[in-house]
């Protein structure tokens, strides 16, 4: 038993020396079976402390992407990395770890990036909204399908605009999610005093299922741009606003 003992710890051992000296590549060849399209120019480092360049997947390009192993992580069944994302419009940092369930869970994510190169990475077709996306999230999960389960943190909208036949600005707005019970999120949405003025709720589940009811208004009555823009969806009550109810599921 003792000399089954120290075989089993030297292989493990052993293991664990391979790990640490694989290349970095191996983790670039691994998402590269996964994600079809995804490329990356260069790479450097091993597999517990990489550096990807000029990484590009659906059609959208990230400049640096490094990353280092977190071996405490296998206390939880994880397997669990930092990430640091660096590009000039897009930045990100956090930690990431991925269960034997194939279920992803993301702590402590900060970032930046403008909405359309988030259309792209999401693979969501590109809608007539611009802006720019500034998070922290204290925990994120997603399923084995890379669908969102909960989420806890703030999400800023800054300086966002639509285009419906000319540029409009609508202003700043904030994303509060936390966990919804028993699964999915819950949340709300306020504007931060600018040209829409805009306050709801909303819900996702993790099957895509969402909903979101609030109100809009145009919050000064001289923007007949925005006015007419927002009579699109009807004329607004007596109080000069705008019902909103909108509910579907997602396309993954």
């Amino acid at each position: 038993m003792k000399i089954l003992r120290y075989g089993l710890l030297g292989l493990g051992a052993f293991l664990l020396f391979l790990l640490l000296q694989a290349p970095a590549s191996l983790i670039t060849d691994r998402i590269g079976a996964h994600l079809p399209g995804f490329t990356v120019q260069t790479v450097a480092g091993t597999a517990t402390e990489g550096v990807m360049q000029g990484l590009q997947w659906r059609g959208a390009r990230i400049e640096k992407l490094s990353w280092g192993w977190r071996p405490l992580a296998l206390a939880t069944g994880r397997l669990g990395f930092r990430l640091d994302a660096d590009d000039p419009d897009f930045k990100l940092t956090g930690q990431a770890a991925i269960g034997w369930d194939r279920q992803w869970r993301f702590q402590n994510l900060a970032g930046r990036a403008p909405l359309e190169k988030l259309y792209a990475l999401a693979g969501q077709p590109k809608l007539p909204l611009q802006g720019m996306v500034e998070l922290k999230l204290r925990e994120l999960r997603l399923n084995a399908a890379r669908r969102p389960t909960t989420a806890d943190g703030v999400v800023h909208l800054l300086n966002v605009q639509i285009t419906l036949g000319q540029p409009l600005t609508l202003g700043d707005f904030v994303i509060q999610a936390t966990p919804a019970v028993p699964d999915g999120i819950q949340g709300k949405v306020q504007d931060r005093d600018g040209p829409l003025a805009l306050e709801g709720n909303f819900s996702l589940l993790p099957d895509g299922r969402y909903r979101f009811s609030g109100q809009a208004a145009v919050r000064d009555a001289g923007n007949q741009p925005l006015r007419q823009a927002m009579n699109l969806l009807g004329p607004p009550d007596d109080h000069g606003r705008w019902p909103l109810n909108f509910s579907g599921i997602l396309a993954w």
